[in-house]
């Protein structure tokens, strides 16, 4: 469950499709998407007797935890953040099930990002990728009018609130929203061992103005928008 509007209108369009929703916390979301987690994604789940699981990095709090004391910080040339607290303990879950088929695991992308998909990439002997956005095809536009059609509101972007692949106008709402955070953010960043040269983004956060709009760039894993994890 990667909290964002691909992944919450899969939950809506079919809960009992799924055993599972497997939210893959980092520690360092936004407080908009925890609120609608809580508030929303739960109860829903709850509702309609979906088992919610959350699922961790072993001996660390968050991503920003591990990178402190790591000294480094997440990039977009090598997305071992990915791979490490998401990638990671999802499949450890998913050994967990003890499962004697390969268990299903959906990824929310839809129809107009399909360039995202790896089909083939990520499937093994305890996994099985589906596409159910594409395969309906179904674009972000429509899973905003899904959500909305079920009374829900449109949740806000989900992703750690440092993600190097975020947008200009999202790190200046960070700063103007949450000035704690991006506070925290750009010691994490000055604490990389190899600051100023590794930033975050294209230079250093602290100077937020200088910072060049980074729309060209996108994760194509497909493990940031992971919905659900479940036996069939």
């Amino acid at each position: 469950m990667g909290a964002g509007v691909q992944t919450t209108c899969l939950l809506l369009l079919n809960p009992k499709r799924y055993d599972y929703v497997v939210f893959a916390d980092v520690g360092d979301e936004k407080p908009e998407t925890y609120y609608y987690i809580e508030n929303y994604l739960k109860p829903f789940c709850k509702e309609n007797g979906v088992t919610w699981v959350t699922v961790k990095k072993d001996k660390y709090r968050s991503l920003m935890d591990y990178c402190l004391k790591k000294n480094l910080i997440p990039t977009r040339n090598f997305r071992w953040c990915t791979d490490k607290f998401k990638i990671q303990p999802i499949r450890k879950f998913i050994k967990s099930l003890k499962s004697k088929e390969p268990v299903i695991q959906d990824i929310g992308i839809s129809l107009d990002e399909s360039h995202r998909a790896n089909f083939h990439k990520y499937n093994d002997k305890f996994t099985t990728f589906e596409y159910p956005l594409i395969d309906q095809k179904i674009t972000r536009k429509q899973c905003y009018e899904i959500i909305q059609s079920k009374g829900f509101p449109i949740p806000p972007k989900s992703g750690c609130y440092y993600c190097p692949y975020a947008k200009k106008a999202e790190i200046r709402k960070l700063h103007a929203e949450h000035k704690d955070l991006y506070d925290k953010a750009v010691e994490m960043e000055k604490n990389n061992k190899q600051y100023p040269k590794m930033t975050l983004f294209n230079v250093p956060l602290k100077n937020l103005n200088e910072i060049q709009s980074l729309d060209d760039f996108t994760c194509d894993s497909g493990h940031c928008f992971v919905w659900k994890i479940g036996c069939r």
